[in-house]
């Protein structure tokens, strides 16, 4: 009985050990289903519900450089419509400067920039491979490429991003419907640094409906939520200094490749957006609302 015992005992173990491996091994993370933002404390500090015409004072839409690695990002591409914002990509004939694909990009540098607090979008997120919309934060020495002392002095906070529609170098049926969160920090170069999140699972379908995905940053770390439940924690990185706030659909491609139709096929992450059939496009980023606390 004794051997019989310690044998069960074993296997016991055993299994339990096994279990918490796939747990600790898996890609994938867990959504807290008891860690509840708390913005009672907070103010709502800015909003944007997108109702009316982009309100100029604060997003920009373009850059003196439009080609952004796979495309272009211009303005047209970036609209209000039926009290939503719009980042439509499509293939365009003619234009603006000449064939390939157009998308877009909308962001607060230089006009609206805010230190500390919880950050929420409200979206949908583009159904078409070789794209990925994303909600983030930058810094100004972030987006100069520089040193920024392990993100004291700034960093790029990835709230969501959507690559994984159908990204060929994972598994469709279980990596759709994943967003990461992301801090870079330190520039983009020789010294830079990053760390992620696992792969979250969205409750809802993020392509067909709206998700909310939050970031509370203090200066002591950052918690990410996906429709209001903790989905991820770090103190990595965290920065010092005010940011912006960015949205953005990226089409794959090599940055700097100089060649936004990428005819040799130079596609990175989310895979080839020539692979969509044409029900795919245009395809369209759809955001409800941006808003912003901080503590009172």
């Amino acid at each position: 009985m004794k051997k019989l015992s310690s044998l069960t005992a074993i296997i016991i173990l055993l299994c339990l050990g096994f279990a918490l491996c796939l747990t600790a091994c898996s890609p994938f993370g867990t959504i807290s289903k008891s860690k509840k933002i708390n913005i009672d404390d907070m103010q709502l500090v800015f909003e944007d519900n997108f109702d009316g015409e982009l309100d100029k004072s604060v997003w920009k839409t373009s850059f003196e450089q439009p080609i952004r690695r796979g495309g272009y990002w211009t303005d047209e591409q970036t609209f209000t419509k039926d009290g939503n914002l719009i980042i439509r990509t499509e293939y365009l004939e003619n234009g603006k400067h000449g064939n390939g694909w157009y998308t877009g990009t909308c962001l607060s540098q230089s006009l609206k920039e805010f230190k500390y607090g919880y950050f929420e979008v409200s979206c949908k997120a583009p159904a078409a491979e070789g794209l990925w919309s994303a909600f983030w934060l930058q810094s100004n020495s972030m987006a100069n490429n520089l040193y920024t002392d392990n993100g004291k002095t700034g960093a790029e906070i990835d709230i969501m991003e959507s690559p994984y529609y159908n990204d060929p170098t994972l598994p469709s049926d279980k990596y759709r419907n994943t967003t990461l969160h992301t801090i870079h920090v330190d520039g983009y170069g020789e010294q830079h640094s990053s760390t992620n999140s696992k792969y979250m699972k969205v409750q809802k379908n993020m392509y067909t409906e709206f998700n909310t995905y939050g970031l509370l940053w203090t200066e002591n770390e950052y918690v990410f939520y996906i429709n209001g439940y903790e989905s991820w924690r770090t103190s990595f990185g965290v920065s010092q200094v005010p940011e912006f706030l960015w949205l953005s659909v990226e089409i794959a491609g090599e940055s700097g490749s100089g060649n936004p139709s990428n005819p040799n096929n130079q596609f990175t992450w989310a895979g080839e957006i020539t692979n969509n059939p044409s029900s795919a496009m245009p395809a369209d980023f759809v955001i409800d609302y941006v808003k912003v606390y901080q503590y009172k």
